[in-house]
């Protein structure tokens, strides 16, 4: 009975020094590691594009890029397509011409699966510089009529950065303008005053506030969905237009549709049968970010 007890003690002990100084090791590396991990990603921005200042507009998605007197010079993006060995993660810098500034493919030491020596050979120079100065028209594979020319014998990968990049084009290129431009949703207005930086606007005719325009994020089905909202002093919807969402291409995507979008100037629609869940989670969204800022009109 004696001995049992030592044993059960000794574990105890055992255990409760293990836990101790695996607590004391995490507490002492992960600011390193959340540090690292940051110095990594604005490397990634800064190889994507030359800027002075990088504003977060989506965490860990999107920034735009700005010079030294806060001009806009583009937008950088990260994107994160299905490869060969899994998702591949890209960050791309777009000008405000639209046109590449450069991408950075992530290394396997920041998550890349692809195989070494073979899809892994993305990473390189050689690939990736062949993006530069190109507009979404010319991204394509060169055995599908573009310009891009595949690593040898890791097609698959070579594609899915090809297609990521696009993809990114076509959700984010709409940001090149200032804040993604709040007179996309609030057409009546001739200016708007920022009240939140990058967040809400007050907008503005001569002198008569007509209502606020505020951006908001919501999760989705598959990733978060950022949209932009305009509403007016007299309690009405003047536009709702999406900024990012990775929904399911065919279903949770119906909320990109300008059929979804002008319905909620009518008034908060009804979820979409087979895509409830981003249907309602943008409707959400945008209920919630009127309450929120609504008081801002009193």
């Amino acid at each position: 009975m004696t001995s049992t007890r030592q044993m059960v003690v000794t574990l105890f002990v055992v255990a409760v020094t293990c836990g101790l100084v695996l607590s004391f090791v995490y507490a002492f590396t992960e600011p390193r590691i959340a540090a690292t991990q940051a110095k990594l990603t604005m490397d990634g921005l800064e190889e994507a594009i030359d800027a002075h200042e990088f504003i977060a507009v989506i965490p860990d998605t999107l920034w735009r890029a700005l010079d030294s007197a806060g001009n806009v010079l583009g937008v950088v993006f990260r994107v994160f397509p299905q490869g060969y060995a899994g998702p591949i993660p890209i960050t791309v810098g777009l000008d405000i011409e639209q046109r590449i500034t450069g991408i950075k493919v992530a290394s396997a030491a920041e998550g890349l699966s692809e195989t070494p020596g073979l899809g892994a050979k993305i990473t390189g120079s050689d690939f990736t510089e062949q993006f530069k100065e190109k507009s979404v028209s010319e991204i394509d594979l060169e055995q599908d009529g573009g310009t891009i020319r595949a690593i040898t014998a890791a097609t698959i990968s070579s594609r899915a950065v090809v297609a990521g990049v696009k993809k990114g084009i076509e959700m984010y290129s709409s940001c090149l303008r200032p804040a993604c431009d709040p007179g996309i949703v609030f057409t009546e207005a001739s200016s708007f005053s920022e009240l939140i930086r990058d967040t809400l606007w007050m907008a503005m005719r001569d002198s008569d506030t007509l209502g606020i325009v505020f951006i908001g994020v919501v999760q989705g089905y598959l990733n978060d969905i950022s949209f932009m909202v305009g509403y007016s002093r007299e309690g009405r919807i003047t536009g709702v237009t999406i900024i990012f969402s990775q929904e399911t291409e065919g279903i949770g995507e119906v909320i990109r549709e300008k059929e979804f979008l002008d319905s909620f100037k009518a008034g908060i629609p009804k979820t979409i049968s087979g895509a409830t869940v981003s249907t309602k989670a943008l409707i959400g969204g945008v209920t919630s970010g009127i309450e929120r800022f609504k008081e801002y009109l009193k």
